[in-house]
């Protein structure tokens, strides 16, 4: 290979190096969240029946040393969530602030995902509130399988 066929190479695979990382997005970045993370699971439509009951659940999620709670309920129909709402508990005005920021990003996480394919991470700034929220949802997914 000579010099100019070196180098044109090594500039194609730096282009579409460039260009395959420029084009991949996560599901946080599309949601305007520092860390939102999902495990894949097949849903209850493609394994032919539901998992979970349709209808509205809740459950308080607990988390911290404190300890602080968050309350979640969320619409199931066909183990896919519909709509979710986090009420936010606490009474520090920090947390305070911290739970309503996570509060207003869940649900574009969240609606429209298969229930069990949803575990946040890092939501808004936060890091404590989504373990709050994902043991409430493992609560609802409790009462909603049985």
């Amino acid at each position: 290979m000579t010099a100019l066929s070196k180098k044109i190479t090594a500039a194609v695979g730096i282009s579409l190096t460039a260009a395959v990382t420029g084009c991949a997005s996560t599901e946080a970045d599309s949601a305007n969240s520092p860390s939102a993370s999902s495990s894949a699971s097949n849903s209850g439509a493609e394994r032919g029946a539901s998992t979970y009951a349709d209808g509205e659940f809740e459950a308080e999620g607990w988390y911290g040393n404190l300890p602080s709670s968050i309350g979640v309920t969320v619409t199931l129909a066909d183990d896919r969530i519909t709509a979710v709402k986090v009420t936010p508990h606490a009474t520090d005005e920090t947390s305070l602030a911290l739970q309503k920021r996570f509060a207003a990003a869940v649900p574009r996480l969240v609606v429209g995902k298969d229930i069990d394919s949803v575990r946040l991470d890092r939501v808004a700034g936060n890091s404590g509130t989504p373990k709050g929220f994902n043991e409430a949802l493992a609560r609802i997914k409790a009462e909603a399988s049985g």
